[in-house]
């Protein structure tokens, strides 16, 4: 099967309790957040003013030009040209028992994800009373777990880091006094280094993929102004695809190329908001994400097939609620309550994936010092459901061990952001 397959030949001849397709094999599950913030490996968080609210009402809220994130079209709500700056502290805590290989090795504890910063930006311009364009700068999925390269389950996982950043231009026009429509562009950069140790019969050896690959999908938008107090708003984000490509690696050393298709799944959401008076509004939101469309990882090289691992994820929903008060023009108050499933079935979790359902409650503060400056500050935790992994042997490719682990995850996240008006 050509010179690659008999150097892989040569090396899984050598393999101990792994062999180093497996070990390619487990390293390529990189759509398997230990730490992801929301369901799955998504991040929401992507304004803070909806995330005061547990992301009720964020695609008909329109308060700022944040929410083009959610709905493109609740830009042609505002006269003015806006900048905005986003920074997120995720605080995770990932606690891993009782972790168990048949392979000898310490058995994983303490805090297997690991913190981040997660920035975001976006601007607009009014260029007429119904013409409105944007821009947003952000991460939209995501994760970073990092395990002892000696812990019971070191042939599945060591390190998972994934990141993306996706430049989403938009265009927003008001039609009449009740409907606006948005479109925007994705431009979506995927970058993964994954790893996981392999056994050729002495000291173990790390083995590492690396690789990235740009994508290109769409997003799209309709706000409903019903009344001056009632919106509702319809948004979607399409699935981007991406070919990632990049290397294969063991104890430092080139093995092969390595190539993997990933479809970044699309988004549907419906939101509405309300006013009750001058000083109260309640919101609410409804989205839906199709994970199904992540069924299979199927791993290559130029040579042909290396690995095909059934995922069969399922599709998810989020639900949400929330409420804001306004004692006055300086000052708002924000709460919510948002409850987001996991797509990933129970006989799917590895250790990159201890994700499972989870309940978010959130608080917010928004502070206008002046007609050019709004600050707003955001504090959530995740209620993440105790999960558990009970892999068979093989469960990958024939020679991966067993493994069985259970799991303790919560998620805290502070978040702040300001908003300049021109």
């Amino acid at each position: 099967m050509g010179h690659i397959f008999r150097r892989f030949d040569s090396l899984r001849a050598r393999l101990n309790g792994g062999t180093v397709i497996a070990g390619l094999a487990s390293a390529l599950l990189f759509l398997t957040p230990a730490g992801a913030i929301a369901a799955g490996f998504a991040v929401k968080e992507q304004s803070t003013a909806a995330q005061g609210n547990s992301f009720a009402g964020a695609t008909a809220g329109a308060e700022d030009a944040t929410y083009m994130f959610f709905n493109p079209a609740g830009l042609t709500r505002h006269a003015d040209h806006q900048a905005a700056l986003i920074v997120n502290d995720i605080i995770v805590q990932g606690e891993t028992a009782n972790a168990d290989a048949g392979v000898g090795g310490e058995p994983a504890s303490g805090d297997a994800a690991v913190d981040a910063v997660v920035p975001a930006a976006y601007a607009m311009w009014s260029v007429s009373p119904d013409l409105k364009l944007g821009i947003g700068i952000n991460a939209p999925f995501g994760l970073k777990t990092e395990y002892s390269q000696t812990w019971a389950g070191r042939y599945h996982s060591v390190e998972s880091d994934m990141k993306t950043i996706n430049i989403n231009p938009a265009i927003a026009y008001r039609i009449n006094d009740v409907f606006s429509v948005g479109a925007g562009l994705q431009i979506q950069h995927i970058d993964v280094t994954l790893s996981n140790m392999v056994n050729f019969g002495g000291p173990d050896l790390l083995a590492e993929v690396t690789g990235d690959d740009w994508g290109f999908g769409a997003t799209l938008g309709l706000l409903a102004e019903l009344s001056d107090d009632t919106r509702l708003g319809l948004g979607y984000r399409s699935q981007v695809k991406h070919n990632i490509k990049g290397d294969f690696t063991i104890g430092g050393g080139l093995v092969s190329d390595a190539l993997a298709d990933f479809t970044a799944p699309d988004m549907a959401s419906a939101g509405i908001y309300h006013d009750i008076n001058s000083q109260w509004a309640v919101m609410g939101e409804l989205a839906w994400t199709r994970w199904s469309s992540f069924d299979e990882l199927r791993i290559m090289s130029s040579g042909g097939l290396i690995s095909q691992t059934p995922e069969d994820w399922e599709d998810v929903w989020f639900f949400a609620l929330g409420a804001t008060w306004k004692p006055n023009e300086t000052w708002s108050i924000r709460a919510g309550a948002g409850y987001d499933q996991t797509p990933i079935p129970d006989n799917r979790r590895t250790p990159r994936i201890t994700d499972e359902d989870r309940i978010l409650l959130s608080l917010g503060a928004q502070f206008r010092p002046s007609q050019n400056v709004t600050i707003n500050a955001a504090y959530s935790h995740f209620f993440i459901k105790d999960g558990s992994i009970n892999l068979p042997a093989g469960y990958t490719t024939p020679g991966l061990p067993a493994l069985t682990a259970n799991y303790e995850n919560s998620v805290d996240i502070l978040s702040v952001q300001a908003v300049f008006h021109f």
